[in-house]
């Protein structure tokens, strides 16, 4: 299985070129945009403007494995809604002798617009995280928005070791199963017993990443007064022009919304 791609990732392009603050404005319009409308067609919409910023930024080939992921979850929620939501007119019933799972219009479209929106809000979080560099999401968070340099420097290193995390998980599988150590199976009780080998090493691992960490955040001087920077990225001419381009469209979407449109 190919990893998702949850890491930065360098390129030449011209999402990659703007400044991290450009690109947060679109990530909160985009955000705005997914929390603003519930009809499935402006959120589809929503949606391919995300893959198709991701297509500029050369990104959208990495992206495809967590596209594929997040298209699974979609589908269950889009079948969870669609069970759960009994108004409107009832199109079929998954299983018809007993007309029982009842599926209507207004459940399916519902369930579509839930499943869109949670698509178009994560890849457009992944777009941030594949397209920019980590100390330049940490420096805006903390410089521009004013977020505590401890839980900036926190989520980001959180996010930072989930690709590393998964990469030992896998590596920890594979040594296992080369000793002759089953994982594989479909009773879910003895995939939990299974995994027990797997964890121990794991957590083993984990608190030895965390001790070097640690360590390397002490020489570096972590916590010793005021923090300065050795870069700092500014704000270009199309980094202005396309912030205040988010900020109209942002505007112009509520008041589409406050108009009554892109609601169902």
């Amino acid at each position: 299985m190919r990893e998702l791609a949850v890491e930065y990732i360098p390129k030449n392009s011209p999402i990659h070129g703007l400044n991290t603050l450009t690109k947060l404005c679109w990530a909160l319009f985009i955000l705005a945009g997914g929390l603003l409308f519930s009809d499935y067609r402006y959120l589809f919409v929503l949606c391919v403007s995300v893959l198709a910023v991701a297509a500029a930024g050369k990104v959208l080939k990495n992206l495809l494995p967590a596209t594929a992921w997040l298209g699974l979850f979609a589908l269950i929620i889009l079948l969870l809604q669609a069970l759960l939501f009994n108004e409107g007119q009832v199109l079929f019933y998954l299983y018809p002798p007993a007309q029982a799972l009842a599926i209507t219009d207004q459940g399916l479209f519902s369930g579509l617009a839930m499943a869109l929106r949670m698509m178009t809000l994560v890849l457009s979080f992944l777009v941030i995280i594949t397209t920019t560099q980590t100390r330049d999401i940490i420096l805006t968070l903390v410089e521009k928005f004013k977020v505590p340099y401890d839980y900036a420097f926190m989520f980001m290193t959180a996010l930072r070791f989930v690709p590393t995390f998964m990469g030992e998980v896998r590596q920890i599988t594979e040594a296992q199963q080369a000793r002759g150590y089953a994982i594989e199976g479909w009773n879910p009780v003895k995939r939990i017993k299974a995994y027990a080998p797997v964890a121990v090493p794991l957590v083993l691992i984990s608190l030895n990443k965390a001790e070097n960490l640690a360590m390397a955040m002490e020489t570096r001087g972590y916590g010793g007064g005021r923090r300065t920077y050795l870069r700092e990225p500014k704000m270009r001419k199309r980094d202005y022009g396309l912030t205040v381009f988010l900020i109209l469209l942002t505007v112009g979407s509520v008041a589409v919304r406050v108009a009554g449109f892109g609601a169902m």
